[in-house]
């Protein structure tokens, strides 16, 4: 039964050859990937740091804007305005639970 295949030899120095190219590729192969993640973790650094300045930029205009909303308005108007807005959503929807961040005058 198994004589019948056919065999053909190969020499242990083309084997050899095989192997080495076999292995030189893998290595090439992981090595292009390897490079591809970190030029990938570099660009996204890059846009992170990048938007991560943009966010403290608005925040501190949104600081400014604040503190000048603030000091336009007293206390007392916030006051009124928060009373009239929560008794005006307590009778229509009792279960409505808000707070009033800032207010802006138009």
């Amino acid at each position: 039964m198994w004589t019948n295949l056919l065999v053909e030899y190969i020499p242990v120095s083309l084997s050899a050859l095989y192997a080495l190219i076999g292995f030189a590729v893998v290595i090439a192969g992981i090595a292009l990937l390897i490079l591809i993640v970190w030029a990938v973790g570099k660009i996204m650094n890059r846009n992170q740091a990048h938007v991560q300045t943009k966010q403290r930029e608005v925040k501190a205009v949104q600081q400014e804007v604040a503190v000048a909303d603030s000091s336009e308005i007293s206390e007392e108007t916030v006051a009124v305005i928060m009373a009239a807005l929560t008794a005006y959503y307590q009778t229509n929807n009792p279960k409505c639970e808000f707070t009033v961040k800032r207010i802006k005058r138009i």
